[in-house]
């Protein structure tokens, strides 16, 4: 189960409920909960409102995995091609 609303409902919060202790919209809680990715500002609001430490970010919210930089793609075809 997602940490966030696991968290969320130990408290006995609905989701409008730590919309509204977080200053964020029900609909961005929703989307956290569902594993979308957020900003850091969400991030420190709602763990603020839960009275989780930042230093436990990562295991509230999904990491986002990085992206290959484009000027390495030109390089791995140039590899492929020799």
């Amino acid at each position: 189960m997602n940490r966030i609303r696991a968290a969320r409902q130990a408290l006995g919060w609905t989701q409008n409920d730590l919309a509204k202790r977080a200053n964020v919209s029900p609909r961005t809680i929703h989307a956290v909960e569902k594993g979308r990715p957020c900003r850091q500002a969400t991030k420190r609001h709602i763990l603020n409102a839960l009275g989780v430490p930042w230093e436990l970010r990562d295991e509230y919210f999904v990491r986002v995995r990085s992206v290959r930089p484009a000027a390495a793609a030109p390089a791995l075809e140039e590899a492929r091609s020799a």
